[in-house]
């Protein structure tokens, strides 16, 4: 069954099955005074949101992203041929078709970054200088400080499905997806599943109880001031997220379509489309350390890029939250914590390398561009970060304006967080 197939299915289920929960809700609302259950999603912003990729292990620069070819400093992968589509430039040949296919229908969406300085070549401290442009456990990963810093308050701001992940100060903002137990906890049901298992109440009594207990918090922070009245806010405003996502469950498909990392990724973007969550983070399948062969590397990005090429034909055609299609609304961000070396090891692999690459595309991103440079022995060459092109007057590309850019396409002002540090504008198609 294909996703077009198994989405039509889900949602003619879902019609049926949330029209009939949010009945019994309603009516166990409405007898205590609330009217209806809360709706996070009415009139929210026009804001962009963010489906973030990630590659554990380093992947190879050069098997797709940042080709070099007809020099010695660098070794490519045979049989292959540098391909150049809609101003992208990219490891082509009989290996690379689904990454052909990609670029030729969403290259005008798609921006290629390469010679991202990311300050290590060990996993962790690496993972953690991509995501976050610094070493300070108390700084949030982008995706969290985008979801932090929404205009508006989503029920599940950043939902991270698998992958790494640093909340920084920002935890309340992080919501973990995998396992499969977040709507458990929130409708109650994981009471069953316990060692001493607890009885579940039945959906009208549980309507209710949420209905009695909204009530006397809401009333409760009325009354306050200062510190309590902040806390109860809080309060009331965690349990409004649940509600909201406990009534629209159905529609937001947490609870099946499977779990690879297409599944995973239209899960994502249904909750973007109800406005439920800003962000999420996906670990892409493979392990892509390859210090003992370098052949899986190729393999493992154009499947990705085949995933990616299913997804944005998918936002193309659904409608947005914001915007007339989810294409026109989603950003899409893959990366790794480095590259890895221009020659190959004494076992047919190579090892890890400072100077990274990543794709962005999707709303507003300045596509068809190629951004940063590496010579001919894959080190970084200095950019104009307004333009992205080389220059002998700029400077060499780092994590944390790649990062900081990625803050301002959502909207947000980067000198609030990383102060003095530049911006890669490059990256935006109208830039501020």
């Amino acid at each position: 069954m294909n996703l077009q197939d198994k989405l039509f299915i889900r949602k003619v289920r879902a019609a049926h099955t949330r029209r009939d929960f949010l009945a019994g809700a309603a009516a166990g609302l409405g007898a205590f005074g609330l009217g209806g259950l809360p709706a996070f999603a009415q009139d929210m912003p026009r804001e962009r949101k963010f489906l973030f990729f990630w590659a554990g292990g380093g992947w190879d620069t050069t098997a797709i992203w940042d080709p070099h070819y007809d020099v010695t400093g660098v070794d490519m992968e045979p049989d292959s041929v540098l391909g150049n589509i809609q101003g992208l430039q990219f490891t082509s040949g009989p290996a690379r078709l689904q990454a052909e296919r990609f670029f030729r229908r969403w290259g005008r969406y798609t921006a290629i970054v390469n010679g991202m300085d990311v300050h290590s070549v060990g996993h962790d401290s690496a993972t953690q200088f991509v995501l976050t442009g610094t070493s300070a456990s108390s700084f949030g990963d982008w995706p969290t400080l985008l979801a932090a810093n929404a205009r508006y308050e989503y029920p599940l701001p950043h939902v991270v499905f698998s992958g790494p992940t640093f909340p920084g100060t920002n935890g309340a903002a992080v919501v973990r997806a995998g396992g499969g137990t977040l709507l458990e906890l929130i409708d109650g049901s994981i009471l069953g599943r316990a060692d001493q298992r607890a009885p579940v109440p039945a959906q009208p009594a549980d309507s209710q109880v949420d209905a009695f207990v909204h009530q006397r918090i809401a009333k409760y922070a009325a009354e306050q001031t200062g510190l309590g009245k902040a806390r109860a806010d809080s309060l009331l405003s965690n349990m409004e997220r649940t509600m909201e996502l406990e009534g629209r469950r159905f529609e937001a498909g947490l609870d099946d379509l499977g779990n690879n990392v297409l599944d995973q990724a239209v899960k994502a973007v249904e909750l973007f489309r109800l406005g439920l969550a800003r962000c999420a983070m996906i670990r892409i399948p493979g392990g892509y350390d390859t210090h003992g062969s370098q052949l899986p590397q190729g393999v493992m990005q154009d499947n990705f890029l085949g995933v990616l090429d299913e997804l944005f034909d998918h936002l193309a055609r659904t409608p947005g939250q914001t915007a007339p299609y989810l294409i026109d609304e989603v950003v899409v961000v893959a990366t790794s914590e480095f590259g890895r070396t221009p020659k190959l090891n004494g076992g047919g692999g190579k090892d890890h390398w400072p100077y990274g690459s990543a794709l962005v595309a999707g709303a507003g991103v300045n596509g068809g561009r190629m951004i940063g440079k590496t010579d001919d022995r894959l080190i970084a060459e200095p950019i104009d970060y307004a333009t992205g092109l080389p220059s002998g007057s700029g400077d060499i590309l780092n994590v944390e304006s790649f990062g900081l850019g990625l803050l301002e396409l959502g909207g947000l002002t980067p000198a609030d967080f990383l102060p003095d540090v530049q911006v890669l504008r490059s990256l935006i198609r109208n830039p501020r």
